[in-house]
């Protein structure tokens, strides 16, 4: 059943407190130029607006309008100043926002970050007593940690390194067991440890909310850094947290990571590995992730049954696994013979599974597939896709839209809504911005998405040409993940 949406009550949290962050002065360090390389999207530039020792703010030059999504990596980036080069590395797209005709980015950068000695050395005005605090800055990025976060981490990693020993000597009490005591006594474990580990994480994660909630942007980054030199080894361990960690498809979230939360989450190479991975698979979020599988599961059979047409038409954009449409026809198959979809990713891999797994449906359902390799970047400019596609009377996508700016999900949301048949609904799903588990998953997997209000996914929906017939916001059970419904 589709859950309309109600937002949680407002909180009195701390507002956030944004670090100072050193405002390109053209009087005194003159044009800092950006250049870019995306792997996919080659090479542009831009001019620095702010900098900090780990970010950088970059407007795009007028015209440039490359279609870059939150967590993209940049291949090179480098910053110059009166030909002298402030930075030469990496780094990653945190945010990324319209003003008028131009993008701003906001990048964060990777190592050691900027030289700010030699900012400070370009703007001639400055005192030597800044160059000195920013050259003392820049050689020692971890001397001004927020004392409780550095208290906190190294409680988090003891009690981390003692459950993995404890659990190491029960794993070494079982190894001369037989294969079947072996199995049924860690089975046993993991039952007993799962609501434990779940309760302590979350505990822990309660003091990291409390600690980091007013840090600045550069503040997160080099507090998560710290984090991740003490304890990203022992999470390691965790398949699903390596994953996501590591993103070996270039981004977290991908279809493997979807296939961890559907199936048996005791997975690991050691009782301290299954044990972490209990709690990462068991987090809000996460729960969020597998419930909005019965909700768009539902939401298909509903395209179904409520029309007349012969076959239904309908297409998921950024498919993953596509488990709603693999447990729709596993509880009725006879919905098969109505059915036609269309399966839509820009990973390989991910539609090899699709085609490996739903193929057998032909033969024993009657549905129709069609299994479609296409980047997100160019779906985005076939406005044309009504045409390429064909019309559909259902258009979804569960978990694309958390990465978009603003004016990519607003222009692919008119693409989808372009490609509607009369009366036929686009469904896209984003995280709301009460996600619990948000500072969990950038803080411990550098899992970054673009958080929502209901009220900003109305507005998109609002603006599309020609009105839609109705626009709303649902949820799947745990509110967690938002629904943006419009109807043609």
């Amino acid at each position: 059943m589709a859950h309309a949406y109600v937002a949680p009550p407002t909180s009195d949290r701390t507002p956030r407190l944004r670090a100072r962050r050193i405002s390109v002065d053209l009087e005194n360090l003159g044009v800092v130029r950006a250049e870019l390389t995306h792997a996919e999207r080659g090479r542009f530039t831009g001019e620095v607006r702010d900098l900090s020792l780990h970010g950088i703010g970059v407007e795009l030059e007028a015209g440039a309008n490359p279609v870059l999504f939150a967590a993209d990596r940049l291949e090179t980036i480098e910053l110059q100043s009166n030909g002298q080069v402030l930075f030469r590395g990496r780094g990653t797209i945190r945010r990324i926002s319209d003003e008028g005709e131009k993008l701003k980015l906001g990048i964060e950068l990777d190592g050691d970050g900027i030289d700010l000695a030699e900012v400070y050395r370009q703007g001639t005005r400055q005192s030597f007593a800044q160059r000195l605090a920013a050259f003392e800055r820049s050689t020692t990025p971890y001397s001004h940690l927020n004392p409780d976060f550095k208290a906190w981490v190294a409680d988090f990693r003891s009690r981390l390194d003692s459950l993995k020993g404890f659990l190491g000597n029960e794993e070494r009490a079982l190894a001369t067991e037989d294969l079947f005591t072996r199995s049924e006594s860690e089975r046993q474990i993991l039952e007993h440890i799962r609501p434990w580990i779940v309760r302590e994480m979350e505990s822990a994660r309660t003091h990291l909310n409390e600690i980091v909630c007013s840090f600045s942007d550069d503040d997160h980054e080099v507090h998560r850094n710290f984090l991740k030199l003490h304890v990203s080894p022992l999470f390691a361990e965790s398949p699903f947290m390596r994953r996501a960690y590591e993103k070996p498809l270039g981004y977290a979230g991908d279809y493997e990571m979807m296939n961890m939360l559907y199936r048996n989450h005791a997975e690991g190479d050691s009782l301290f590995g299954k044990a972490i991975n209990l709690y990462a698979t068991n987090e809000e979020a996460a729960v969020a992730v597998v419930e909005r599988v019965s909700y768009l599961k539902n939401l298909v059979r509903k395209a179904i049954e409520s029309s007349n047409r012969e076959r239904v038409r309908i297409a998921s954009i950024g498919c993953g696994p596509a488990r709603e449409i693999a447990l729709l026809l596993q509880e009725s198959p006879s919905l098969g013979e109505r059915l036609e979809v269309a399966l839509i990713d820009q990973e390989e891999r991910s539609i090899s599974y699709c085609e490996r797994t739903l193929t057998p449906f032909v033969s024993s359902t009657g549905a129709r597939f069609q299994f479609v390799r296409e980047s997100v970047r160019d779906l985005m400019t076939k406005r044309a896709l009504r045409t390429a596609l064909g019309e559909r009377e259902l258009i979804y996508s569960a978990g694309l839209f958390d990465y978009l700016s603003d004016r990519a999900f607003d222009a692919l949301l008119s693409v989808l809504y372009g490609a509607l048949a009369p009366g036929g609904s686009v469904a896209v799903g984003n995280f709301a911005t009460h996600n619990p588990s948000r500072l969990t998953m950038e803080y411990f997997s550098e899992w970054f998405l673009i958080h929502r209000t209901s009220e900003e996914m109305m507005r998109f929906g609002k603006r599309l040409e020609p009105s839609p017939s109705n626009v709303a916001v649902e949820a799947e059970p745990t509110g967690i993940n938002l629904f943006l419904i419009v109807k043609r």
